[in-house]
């Protein structure tokens, strides 16, 4: 379903180019009304428009002007001509093949017309999609603009990682219509110091089949809008208004294109109150706003506290996005958004608090530091000794985290080689870390869904990562001949023809545990989590599966396969 602004748009395109045939005023063929169409709406602009079911009415058609040419243009209107069928032409003389551009000379841009887009066909398409504007990449490119079929536009992200249409493609039943965000325009304006020519006719007639044989014509430069255009009479039969009006950008380019601007995306800079605490003077600030103004650093004598001034909140904060792997990506100490914002440094206390500082939760926009101010609360000790280590007395942290050493146990199970055949039993699932490892984040609240999610990525970052086919003639090897086993019942009957039944239960039950309770959990459908705290049953059995990983290794490295009698 349309949006309202473009749904009342369309209604009243069909609107006036039928108006007059339902009014009572004698000169209503000659009514201007149709103009309304080169205003802004709601902060889009059209760019083109074409009615589809009838002989009059609409059709506007843009080109890119550059601003020295506009006078010598308007002379020759309201003569004009457009035929684009593609940007560049395949030429031919004789033997000779060549290319040439639509708009002229390729390295002259100060003379030439461009287009913004092209009307493609390709029948290779489903049915009734043959047909689609192409836009031009002097166009997309420059403005870092990006197709999005779901949306049937072209978007960018702003500054919150979400895709933002910025021309927008309609294919109404009755009129096809493409739009361009006004700023988004003026941008590109200003970039190649353009103006933006929308040739246009508009038509009307009084019946079928008007006569042409007498008509009369008239020029006109509307002082409304910058425009000149000709009125061709016909009788009363038939009415043509053809020209062209020029649209020059109306915001002013240091709010568009400036380094103190990240671009056209930024919002207003505004900062939200919070808890802080005030290190440089002892106390506690309620709300506090983290504008920039209101603290100091190490250098400046000022009362102010610092900028590097902690501030304390739930751990719930995180969800947001853990929850979401696609758009952000969480580390153990930072978060960034894609396209978008990026958090320095975070972390968590020994009371369960995530941490930062003030100078970095003031760079992210507004409405994320509205996310962070909904958990924050007052400090229930201090920051985590790796942070103070590292944050404050530039120090490499003498903590490993148990991710990392989850990571390079299994980097290093992954590095072994066994056998005479040289055997490889691990390898990330995905091709990498990064890839079998997304969505593995530590459980810092008593939330089922953040548990559930745990066991998952847990499971798939090892036990997904054991090589069937490898196992299977390792333990053929050594003398199974059950082929309903799988990957876990393989390992452990490895580790029994090995001599290493002790192990069976630190390896084997613990990746099995892990499987079952992957198998429970919501991902199959079914709820299931064990009794007492979620946070500390997580931390254990990460501490178990790198466990089960150390123990792995020792068994795999120093496993004898039995050479194959061939005789």
């Amino acid at each position: 379903m349309l949006e309202a602004i473009f749904q009342s748009l369309i209604d009243r395109i069909l609107e006036v180019q039928n108006s007059h045939k339902d009014s009572s005023d004698k000169d209503a063929m000659l009514s201007r009304n149709w103009e309304f169409i080169f205003s802004d709406f709601d902060g889009w602009v059209v760019l083109y428009c074409f009615t589809l079911e009838h002989a009059g009415g609409y059709w506007i058609y843009p080109m890119l002007c550059p601003e020295n040419n506009v006078g010598s243009l308007k002379e020759q209107l309201p003569s004009f001509s457009i035929d684009l069928a593609s940007a560049a032409y395949h030429v031919m003389g004789g033997d000779e093949h060549w290319l040439e551009p639509c708009w002229g000379n390729p390295e002259d841009f100060t003379k030439s017309e461009i287009p913004l887009f092209f009307y493609r066909q390709y029948y290779g398409y489903r049915k009734g999609k043959e047909n689609y504007h192409e836009f031009n990449q002097l166009v997309t490119h420059p403005l870092d603009l990006h197709w999005s079929a779901t949306k049937n536009s072209y978007c960018r992200l702003d500054g919150q990682g979400d895709a933002i249409e910025k021309i927008k493609i309609i294919d109404h039943e009755k009129v096809s219509l493409i739009l361009i965000r006004r700023r988004t325009l003026d941008t590109l304006l200003h970039l190649g110091k353009w103006v933006l020519v929308r040739y246009f006719a508009f038509k009307r007639f009084r019946i079928d089949s008007p006569s042409f044989s007498s008509c009369t014509s008239k020029q006109f430069e509307p002082t409304e809008y910058e425009a000149k255009f000709e009125i061709r009479t016909c009788a009363d039969e038939y009415i043509e208004f053809r020209g062209a009006q020029f649209e020059r950008p109306q915001t002013p380019k240091d709010q568009l294109l400036s380094w103190s601007r990240g671009g056209e995306e930024d919002e207003e800079e505004r900062y939200t109150e919070f808890i802080v605490v005030d290190r440089k003077n002892n106390k506690l600030l309620q709300d506090y706003s983290i504008d920039p103004r209101n603290f100091a650093n190490y250098f400046t004598e000022s009362d102010l506290p610092f900028e590097i001034s902690p501030i304390f909140f739930k751990a719930e904060v995180l969800d947001k996005y853990k929850n979401n792997p696609d758009k952000y990506a969480l580390s153990e100490r930072n978060i960034s958004c894609r396209g978008g914002w990026y958090l320095k440094t975070y972390d968590i206390n020994e009371h369960n608090q995530v941490h930062t500082y003030a100078v970095y939760l003031a760079r992210l926009p507004y409405k994320e530091q509205l996310h962070w101010r909904q958990y924050n609360e007052e400090p229930k000790g201090g920051i985590s000794k790796r942070a103070f280590r590292t944050d404050f007395e530039a120090k490499f942290s003498d903590e490993r985290s148990k991710l990392e050493l989850l990571k390079e146990c299994l980097e290093r199970l992954g590095g072994l080689r066994v056998g005479e055949e040289r055997h490889v039993i691990w390898s990330p699932k995905g091709g990498s870390w990064d890839s079998a490892s997304k969505g593995l984040h530590y459980v810092n609240s008593e939330n089922p869904n953040q548990w559930h999610d745990f066991i998952i990525a847990l499971a798939n970052v090892t036990n997904e990562g054991f090589q069937i086919k490898a196992l299977r003639k390792i333990a053929s090897s050594l003398g199974n001949d059950d082929e309903r086993l799988r990957t876990l019942g393989l390992i452990k009957f490895i580790l029994q023809a090995s001599n290493n039944e002790e192990r069976i239960q630190t390896i084997h039950g613990v990746l099995n545990e892990l499987q079952k309770r992957r198998g429970k959990g919501k991902a199959h459908g079914s709820w299931d989590t064990p009794k007492g705290s979620l946070i500390e049953d997580a931390n254990k059995r990460l501490q178990d599966v790198i466990y089960a990983i150390e123990e792995s290794i020792q068994v795999f490295g120093a496993l004898e396969i039995p050479t194959q009698d061939n005789g």
